[in-house]
C-alpha cells in the first residue's frame, strides 16, 4: 500500500538544488502510488514542476533571526495540524527552516508520524547556532538522511547522531542527455570559436572557491593561446570578482554569464569542466558535467566530489595529488583565505599551482581527455529508479 507523505521545505523556487531534488523525490514517490503532499513555507516563484498536492504557508521571506523563528514556529503548528487531518505517515523535509519546522512539529506538538530530515550540505561549515541545532535536534528524527557518505561520516563524527543513512542525490541521465541537445544562447556562441573552452558552475560565493579558479587561470593564459574559462552562476562576490578579473588582465578571457535557463549546451559544447569548491554537499554539477561526458578536474573538497570521481578510493583515505580517478582527476584541497590578489602581489599556493598545471595538461593532452570523455556511465549509478527504491525503503 503506498504511505501518504508530507514534504517540508522553505520553498520549491526554480533554481534551489535541494529544491529541484525535493520536487523530483516526491514526483516520483507519487508516480509509485504514494499520496503525496508538499508544505512550504515562504510564497517563492517559479517553482520546480512537481506531482502532488501544494499547502503554501505564504510567508515572505526575511533575514531576521527573529522573523525567521518566527515562521519556523508557525509552522511546525501548521505540520502538526496536516499530519493529523490527513493522517500522515511519513514527513520528510529539506533544508534548516523546513528541518527545524518539522523537528519542532514532532518535539512540541506530539506529532506521530515518522519523521525523515535531509542533509544537503556540508554541516561543519553552517553557523554555531545551527550547529548547535543539528547536535540538539536531529537525534530526534526518525532517520537523518545524508546527500553522500562523506556528510553522513561528519553527521556522525562531529555531532554524535547514530540515526543516519546516505541517499545519494537523483540524477536523470536520459533527460539531461536532451537537454544536451539543445542550444547555447545566441549571445554566447562566439564564445565557443576559441580552440579550448573550460567551463565551471557554481554561484559566486565563498563556497565556490572561485578566486583560486581565476589565479590558477591566470597561469594557463600564460602558458597556452586560445583558451577562455565560462562561469555559470551569480552571486554577492560578482563584483569583487570582476575587478579581480581586470586586474590579472583576464577580462577578454573569463566569461561571468551569470544564470542560464539551460546549462547542458554549454556543457556539451565545452572542452573540460572544473570545479574549484572548497565544501560540498554532494556536487551535482559534477554528475551534470559527467553525463554529457565531459572530463572533469575537481577539489578533493569535503563531501561528495571523491564519492563521484573516485568510487574505488574510501572517503578517508589518503591519497597523493593530482590524482587521476576513474571518473575525474581530484587536486588538493585550496584554502579557505579570500584572496583579490594578483600574481605579482601574491604568488600562486602549491595547491593553485597544482591545478593550474593540471588544467594544462588537460589543454596540451589529448590522451588525458579522451580517458575522461565517457562519464556518462557513472552518472547511471544515480538512476532516479534505484535513487526512489532507497527513499521507499525508509518511509
Amino acid at each position: 500500500m503506498g504511505k501518504k507523505v508530507l514534504i517540508v521545505i522553505n520553498n520549491l523556487k526554480l533554481g534551489g538544488g535541494a529544491q529541484r531534488i525535493a520536487a523530483e523525490v516526491g514526483s516520483r514517490l507519487n508516480d509509485r502510488g504514494h499520496e503525496v503532499s508538499f508544505f512550504t513555507i515562504y510564497h517563492e516563484r517559479p517553482m520546480y514542476d512537481f506531482k502532488g498536492e501544494l499547502i503554501d504557508l505564504g510567508e515572505e521571506k526575511r533575514s531576521s533571526s527573529l522573523k525567521i523563528s518566527e515562521n519556523v514556529m508557525k509552522a511546525a503548528k501548521e505540520i502538526s495540524d496536516v499530519v493529523e487531518e490527513r493522517d500522515i505517515d511519513t514527513v520528510i523535509s529539506f533544508l534548516m527552516e523546513g528541518n527545524l519546522s518539522a523537528l519542532l512539529s514532532k518535539t512540541l506538538f506530539s506529532v506521530k508520524s515518522k519523521l525523515i530530515v535531509s542533509m544537503r550540505n556540508n554541516p561543519l561549515h553552517k553557523k554555531k547556532r545551527t550547529r548547535l541545532q543539528i547536535k540538539w535536534l536531529y537525534p530526534k528524527a526518525d532517520r537523518v538522511v545524508a546527500l553522500s557518505k562523506g556528510v553522513e561520516q561528519i553527521l556522525k563524527e562531529y555531532f554524535s547522531l547514530n540515526n543516519t543513512t546516505t541517499i545519494y542525490n537523483l540524477q536523470d541521465v536520459e533527460k539531461f542527455e536532451r537537454l544536451g541537445n539543445g542550444d547555447v544562447e545566441e549571445r554566447h556562441k562566439k564564445i565557443f570559436k576559441e580552440d579550448f573552452v573550460f567551463i565551471t558552475i557554481g554561484s559566486l560565493t565563498e563556497q565556490k572557491g572561485h578566486w583560486h579558479l581565476f589565479r590558477s587561470f591566470k597561469k594557463v593564459t600564460e602558458n597556452t593561446e586560445s583558451t577562455v574559462l565560462l562561469v555559470l552562476g551569480e552571486g554577492e562576490l560578482r563584483k569583487r570578482f570582476e575587478e579581480l578579473l581586470k586586474n590579472l588582465n583576464l577580462d577578454e578571457k573569463v566569461f561571468l554569464l551569470g544564470v542560464v535557463e539551460n546549462v547542458f549546451p554549454y556543457l556539451k559544447e565545452s572542452d573540460c569542466f572544473v570545479l574549484s569548491s572548497l565544501y560540498e554537499g554532494f556536487g551535482n554539477v559534477i554528475t551534470e558535467a559527467l553525463s554529457q561526458n565531459l572530463p572533469v578536474i575537481s577539489t578533493d573538497c569535503p563531501a561528495g566530489p571523491r564519492e563521484i570521481l573516485c568510487p574505488d578510493i574510501e572517503i578517508d583515505e589518503d591519497i597523493e595529488y593530482p590524482h587521476y580517478g576513474e571518473y575525474g582527476v581530484m587536486t588538493d584541497e585550496f584554502d579557505r583565505k579570500l584572496n583579490f590578489d594578483t600574481l605579482e602581489e601574491r604568488p600562486l599556493s602549491e595547491e593553485e599551482e597544482m591545478f593550474a598545471e593540471t588544467m594544462l595538461k588537460f589543454k596540451e593532452n589529448q590522451k588525458i581527455l579522451e580517458r575522461y570523455s565517457n562519464g556518462s556511465k557513472r552518472v547511471k549509478r544515480f538512476r532516479p529508479e534505484k535513487i526512489i527504491k532507497e527513499w521507499e525503503e525508509i518511509i
